[in-house]
């Protein structure tokens, strides 16, 4: 969605806002959450979401401040974008196939490239696992490993149940959702690397901040 927003003439805040907020306030996984983990930890994750879609939303136009966006599709010699006289089922099975031409491959090899790496991303936990230099560890994992939908929850849970401290897990249920490695590969099609870089820290950097607010607060 978040390519075929962008290449349609979408502006990049507005590609990146959606991308973002669709799995961190997603109403199902809150609702989720709420029940399993607590309506604070709901709270503090809607609060991350909400600063984490407009400061990159804002920031994503001012990196691209004057540049033109032309729609995806057919280009004319003149190198402007015409219509597509092709039926809407044809040039729909066409972009499919290019998405999935193009996006498929390298997602599966990166997810197996981050599952080899699973036991460094996420070390053993134990009752002493709090502290900065977890929360660190655990923002910066959990901003390239990719779960699916509402997977951070029980993540987070059972990490908990095993001694994980509300710095870490904040951290992780923070940065675990927004973004992957494998979706910022994806996206680098359409989105200049330096915003790609900028989203990544930023995710991190608020999974830090989360995870002092969660201690800061007594979770």
């Amino acid at each position: 969605m978040a390519l075929g927003l962008r290449r349609t003439g979408a502006s990049l805040g507005a590609a990146l806002a959606y991308w973002l907020a669709n799995p961190v306030l997603n109403p199902a996984t809150m609702i989720f959450m709420g029940f399993v983990l607590g309506w604070r930890w709901v709270g503090l994750r809607v609060a991350a979401g909400l600063v984490l879609v407009l400061v990159v939303a804002y920031a994503a136009n001012w990196f691209l401040r004057g540049e033109q966006v032309v729609p995806f599709g057919l280009a004319s010699a003149t190198g402007r974008a015409t219509s597509d006289p092709a039926p809407l089922w044809r040039r729909w099975l066409r972009a499919l196939w290019e998405l999935s031409a193009g996006l498929i491959p390298e997602y599966v090899v990166i997810v197996l490239v981050l599952g080899a790496a699973r036991a460094w991303l996420f070390p053993a936990v134990t009752p002493d696992a709090h502290g900065v230099f977890w929360t660190l560890g655990l923002a910066v994992a959990g901003t390239v490993f990719v779960i699916p939908t509402a997977g951070e929850v029980p993540i987070v849970q059972t990490l908990m149940a095993f001694g994980l401290g509300v710095g870490p897990a904040a951290a992780l249920l923070t940065t675990l959702p927004p973004v992957s490695l494998p979706s910022l590969v994806m996206l680098a099609k359409t989105v200049p690397l330096r915003v790609l870089a900028f989203v990544g820290v930023t995710v991190a950097a608020l999974g830090v901040l989360s995870g002092a607010a969660a201690v800061a607060l007594g979770f």
